[in-house]
């Protein structure tokens, strides 16, 4: 069997398999020997198939994946070209946090992420996002001592217990480029994106970390995932008290309604605040305008982007969730240098239990009252 490529112009050749992708214009050519190279390497195994077709091992699984989940639809090209920018927000946009924070500096007012979206009127971004516009619009340096130490002592964290201390933050998936182009919209021929959200609980103790995705940033969705993830599996360490657990997040309302305007009277507890207070010891919120606060947290989302959600091969919800959790899999057995150990086996070892039932990533839209 050989690579036998036919150009444009009737001439024939041997190539591997990246040339006849740069000289073929006809797709269904394409999707065949797609389909030739995974049914070799189910045969022979991926690194004879690399080898063999003179391509990365990567591409060989890549197209074995994308068929074991669609079929021969699986081995048509996806158009990575986004709807809009992928780069960045509007300039437009851009341009509002500017102006806002340029004058609320001039002003001496205290600039934060909030008062900027209720002065520009811009919702649609991430807090991490807007606050990357408004440091540029000011000129505000990173704390290159506060950069040092960062990740240096660590030894109160070590006199936890897991899950004793638990960080509570949504991630925004729409922020991440190269999903961009896969969001969910009528035209997408795999349907698409549609969990824009992901919430993560992570351990400050081990380092572990739960995460669920969802349409929508509300308080009905992280509520749901207290109830229906978080405090099940809790609940199965006999050894751990559940009201020593404190529960720490930011003040955004899907959490809390510690900001809401409510004419100078005491606002109504969030239902969140109120599971958290009826199940675990406290709330704890942290103080507005410190992103810091929420470090640990933060630290997984930015692994969890680095090393999964800028795949390419996430495409939809049902690709967002294999990946994801083939990567908490390997991540709970993986040591955390910082820690000296891995998340899973400090958990064993702290509460002499062999068999953890460990929730892996999952759609939230879709569990239904019942579902634990």
């Amino acid at each position: 069997m050989y690579n036998i490529v036919v150009l444009k112009g009737g001439e024939t050749m041997f190539s591997s398999y990246q040339e006849l992708y740069n000289n073929i214009d006809n797709e269904k050519m394409l999707i065949d020997k797609r389909l030739e190279m995974v049914r070799f390497a189910n045969e022979n195994g991926i690194k004879v198939a690399a080898r063999f077709y003179s391509c990365s091992k990567n591409t060989i699984k890549k197209w074995r994946r994308r068929y074991a989940l669609y079929g021969l639809k699986g081995l048509v090209d996806i158009s990575k070209k986004p709807k809009n920018s992928p780069k960045r927000i509007p300039q437009g946009d851009i341009d509002k946090i500017t102006e806002v924070s340029k004058m609320a500096k001039e002003k001496k007012k205290h600039i934060t992420v909030k008062n900027v979206r209720k002065s520009s009127k811009i919702d649609d971004y991430s807090d991490s996002t807007i606050n990357r516009y408004i440091n540029k619009a000011v000129g505000k340096k990173k704390n290159r001592k506060h950069d040092q130490n960062k990740g240096g002592d660590v030894s109160w964290k070590k006199k936890l217990l897991p899950w004793q201390l638990i960080q509570i933050d949504i991630k925004y998936l729409t922020d991440i480029d190269n999903l961009k182009p896969y969001f969910a919209s009528a035209k997408n021929e795999f349907k698409g994106i549609k969990s824009k959200y992901q919430i993560t609980a992570r351990d400050v103790c081990t380092g572990a970390a739960i995460i669920a995705y969802c349409d929508e940033k509300s308080v009905t969705y992280t509520r749901m995932f207290l109830e229906k993830i978080l405090y099940p599996f809790l609940k199965q360490f006999k050894e751990l008290d559940l009201k020593s657990i404190t529960i720490q997040t930011d003040n955004g309302k899907e959490n809390t309604n510690r900001l809401a305007k409510t004419n100078g009277k005491e606002p109504e507890k969030s239902s969140f605040t109120v599971f958290v207070e009826d199940k675990f010891k406290k709330h704890k919120l942290n103080i507005p305008g410190s992103p810091t606060y929420d470090s640990d947290v933060e630290t997984f989302h930015w692994s969890i982007e680095r090393d999964c959600l800028a795949w390419d091969d996430i495409i939809d919800d049902k690709t967002l969730i294999y990946y994801t959790t083939k990567y908490i899999e390997e991540y709970l057995h993986t040591e955390i240098k910082i820690r000296g150990y891995s998340p899973i086996n400090k958990i064993k070892e702290t509460y002499e239990i062999d068999n953890i039932i460990y929730p892996m990533p999952q759609i939230l839209n879709v569990i239904s009252p019942d579902h634990i």
